[in-house]
Parts: C-alpha cells; sequence; structure tokens
C-alpha cells in the first residue's frame, strides 16, 4: 500500500480487533503504522459502534490519549482518512 496521500494526515484505522485508532499517520513500515497524536479506543468499554465512535470523533474533533502508537499491520482491516468519513 502506498501511504503518500495519507501520510502527516489524520487517518482511521480499524482493526479486527475491538479496537480503532485515530491519529496523525507518520510512518510505516513492514510490520506497523506508526500514528501519533492518537485516539486509541476500545469498543468493548462502551455501547458505542466503531462507526459510531468515529463519527463523534469527526463531530467533535480528536482527543488524543497517546503521544505515540504501533498498529499492527496485519491486523488492520481499513486505512481512511479521518476528513473522508461521510456523515450521513
Amino acid at each position: 500500500m502506498n501511504i503518500h496521500g495519507y501520510k502527516n494526515k489524520v487517518v482511521v484505522i480499524d482493526t479486527s480487533t475491538k479496537w480503532v485508532y485515530i491519529g496523525i499517520l507518520k510512518e510505516e513500515d513492514d510490520t506497523f503504522f506508526i500514528l501519533q497524536d492518537v485516539d486509541a479506543f476500545d469498543v468493548s468499554d462502551t455501547t458505542l459502534s466503531k462507526h459510531e465512535y468515529v463519527m463523534m470523533v469527526k463531530r467533535d474533533g480528536l482527543a488524543p490519549n497517546r503521544r505515540r502508537v504501533a498498529v499492527l499491520k496485519s491486523i488492520v482491516v481499513s486505512l481512511t482518512l479521518l476528513e473522508d468519513i461521510l456523515t450521513q
């Protein structure tokens, strides 16, 4: 995957786990996507779905709870720019 259009922008990384990551994509290697200023969110802690949570972040703004996160590529289901999330 070529991340050129995603680098240094706020992205949403959905995983095959209960976690979703929203943050600034800084780099990647063969194994990880590296995010900065990240909101790491575990949907098992709430009644919200991942989609509902992402919509809330798009509406209300990013509230990082991690400075830097390495997300294992093998668990990534999708990588989307936050600005490309549709609200309707």
